[in-house]
C-alpha cells in the first residue's frame, strides 16, 4: 500500500487482521514534510502519519524521514488505522509499505481449558475448551491429558485392555500440508517414544496395544475452529485371550503365543502381555519366535518387549521387532516384570511364540 496525498487531503486506511493474527507494516519509502518547531517542542505540523490501534485515539506522529526503508511496525491489536494528513501545498513523495499478517510475538499459550469426561468404566471423552460443536476454541492455548494413570485405574477393574481413539467431532486448525500439521493440532504420544499429529477435519481413528498414552492440544495464532470431542475406549480382548496379566511361579516354564500364531484369522490385532514374577526374581526369555510383517521402522506391525515394567515402552529400555523370522534365546529382564506388546494391521503378520521362566 502507498499514499501520495494532495494538499489538505486526509485519508484513513483501516486494517483488520484475521482472528489470532496481528498486522505488520514493512516500509519501502517514507518522505513527508519535515518537522517544524512548535510551542515547546518539534512537531509534525504540515504533514503527518499516525498509527492508531483503536481509531480515533491519538498516537505518535511521524513525518519527514522518521521512518527508514525496511522499518517494521507490528501492532499489538488485531485492528489498526493508518491516518495520513497533509496541510502544506508542498508536494512530497509520500510513503509505501508492504502489509502482512503475523502471529502475535507476545502471546504465551494459556494452559488448560480442555475437559475429560468419564462415561463408564472403559470410556472417556476429551473435549476442547467450551466444546459444543459450534463455539470456537481460544487461540494461543494448550492443554495436555496423561491417560496413563487413568488406564491403570481402569486396568485394576478390567485388566485385559487395549486402547483406541475415535473422534465424534474433530475440527482443529487447517488440513495437513504434505502430511504435516502447520498450525493447530492434536498430538497422541504413545509407545516407544512415538507421536502422531492430527489436524484439519478428518476423523481420528487410532489404536494401540497398550492403554498407556498421553494427549496434547496446541493452538497458536491462526484462525481457530470448533474443536474436538475425542472418545477413548479401553477395550477388552478377553474373548480371544489376547491381553493377559500372568503371575509366574518361580522355576516354572510358561509358553505364550498370540491367537494368530498357528492360524491367521485376524486382520487386525492389538495384544499386551504382562508377566509378573515373584519379588526378587527375574524373568528369562528362553525362546522367542516372531512372525511379524517386515515394514519400514516397524510402524504398522510390530512386537515390543520391555523388561523394566514400563508400559510406555521407552526406546532406551525396550526392543522393537518387525521381522518374520527373529529368534531370541536367553534374554533376562532387569526386574520381575516383563511386558510384551503386539500390533498387526493386516493378514501378513502371525505374531509370536514365547517360552519364559521366572528365575
Amino acid at each position: 500500500m502507498s499514499a501520495d496525498v494532495s494538499d489538505g487531503l486526509q485519508c484513513a486506511i483501516e486494517i483488520i487482521a484475521p482472528q489470532g493474527l496481528k498486522p505488520r507494516l514493512t516500509f519501502h519509502t517514507f518522505n513527508l514534510q519535515p518537522r517544524k518547531t512548535c510551542i515547546e517542542e518539534d512537531c509534525c505540523y504540515d504533514e503527518k502519519l499516525h498509527f492508531r490501534g483503536n481509531y480515533p485515539e491519538s498516537s505518535t506522529a511521524f513525518c519527514g524521514i522518521d521512518i527508514s526503508s525496511g522499518n517494521e511496525f507490528t501492532f499489538d491489536s488485531q485492528q489498526v488505522v493508518i491516518y495520513h494528513y497533509r496541510h502544506s501545498s508542498v508536494t512530497t513523495c509520500g510513503w509505501s509499505a508492504g502489509l502482512t499478517f503475523v502471529s502475535d510475538p507476545n502471546c504465551i499459550p494459556t494452559e488448560g481449558g480442555c475437559t475429560l469426561e468419564f462415561n463408564d468404566i472403559s470410556t472417556y471423552n476429551w473435549k476442547s475448551a467450551g466444546f459444543d460443536g459450534t463455539t470456537e476454541y481460544p487461540i494461543c492455548s494448550t492443554c495436555t491429558q496423561d491417560m496413563t494413570g487413568v488406564s491403570v485405574s481402569v486396568a485394576s477393574q478390567m485388566p485385559n485392555t487395549m486402547m483406541y481413539l475415535t473422534s465424534e467431532s474433530f475440527n482443529v486448525g487447517t488440513p495437513p500440508v504434505e502430511g504435516e500439521c502447520t498450525d493447530d493440532y492434536i498430538q497422541i504420544n504413545h509407545l516407544y517414544g512415538r507421536s502422531e499429529k492430527f489436524c484439519g477435519s478428518e476423523p481420528i481413528y487410532f489404536t494401540s496395544p497398550s492403554s498407556s498414552f498421553s494427549l496434547e492440544f496446541h493452538s497458536n495464532y491462526i484462525t481457530p475452529a470448533t474443536g474436538f470431542d475425542i472418545t477413548m475406549t479401553m477395550a477388552s480382548y478377553c474373548a480371544i485371550d489376547c491381553h493377559q496379566d500372568i503371575q509366574l511361579m518361580s522355576g516354572e516354564t510358561y509358553t505364550v503365543e498370540t491367537p494368530d500364531f498357528k492360524k491367521n484369522i485376524f486382520t487386525n490385532l492389538n495384544c499386551e502381555y504382562n508377566f509378573i514374577a515373584p519379588e526378587g526374581k527375574q524373568i528369562e526369555i528362553k525362546k522367542l519366535i516372531t512372525k511379524v510383517k517386515v515394514n519400514t521402522e516397524c510402524t504398522s506391525d510390530f512386537l515390543l518387549v520391555n523388561g523394566d515394567g514400563d508400559r510406555r515402552y521407552p526406546m532406551d529400555t525396550s526392543t522393537i521387532i518387525c521381522d518374520d523370522d527373529t529368534r531370541i534365546n536367553h534374554l533376562t529382564t532387569n526386574t520381575n516384570n516383563l511386558l510384551v506388546a503386539y500390533q498387526k494391521t493386516g493378514l501378513d503378520s502371525r505374531g509370536f511364540k514365547m517360552i519364559i521362566m521366572a528365575t
